[in-house]
């Protein structure tokens, strides 16, 4: 079984709890949390996937950095079971997994838009309102400059691209070009 598909069920049986206890969003920020000091710290990553320190240790470590954390409870019971479970690799994905349920809980989405100059924060919101009258959610915008794409946009929406760059329709020219 491939780690996305146990890391998608880790983070549905967390969504199922987190929901019925009412704190969807207090969990998430609480992986969040989690996540960014793993990402901050590979020292402390390395202990947690060191495959010879012992279990407990990892979880003395865990239930420190959770309390630093301020953590949930229902986050810091995940944590331990998924560390005596020996998943704790997985918990990044799993976090990022867990706010994509989240957020398709809760009516939102994360939109990555490329485009290949900065835009002003009122190009921005502007943008930010069509994708929202256009899918229905709520959308966190978050832009990227990629001078390559020469001009237009391409947004991004989980596993739904729309590719309006300047670059992929000179292709498209030059492919019909070619094909006559």
């Amino acid at each position: 079984m491939s780690t996305a598909v146990i890391s998608l069920r880790y983070a549905r049986a967390l969504m199922n709890l987190a929901a019925k206890a009412g704190q969807v969003d207090a969990v998430g920020r609480g992986l969040d949390d989690l996540a960014g000091a793993l990402e901050s710290s590979p020292a402390l990553t390395g202990l947690l996937t060191e495959p010879r320190v012992s279990h407990a240790q990892k979880n003395e470590v865990l239930g420190q950095l959770l309390h630093r954390l301020q953590a949930p409870a229902l986050v810091t019971t995940f944590v331990r079971f998924v560390a005596q479970q020996r998943r704790t690799p997985l918990l990044a994905e799993i976090g990022a997994l867990y706010r994509r349920l989240a957020d398709e809980r809760q009516g939102r989405a994360q939109a990555e838009v490329t485009v290949a100059e900065p835009l002003a924060a009122e190009q921005q919101e502007d943008l930010r309102r069509r994708i929202e009258a256009l899918t229905g959610k709520t959308i966190t915008l978050h832009v990227q400059v990629d001078p390559a794409i020469l001009g237009g946009v391409v947004t991004r929406i989980g596993n739904t691209v729309r590719d309006g760059s300047l670059r992929s329709q000179l292709n498209h020219v030059r492919q019909s070009i070619r094909e006559g």
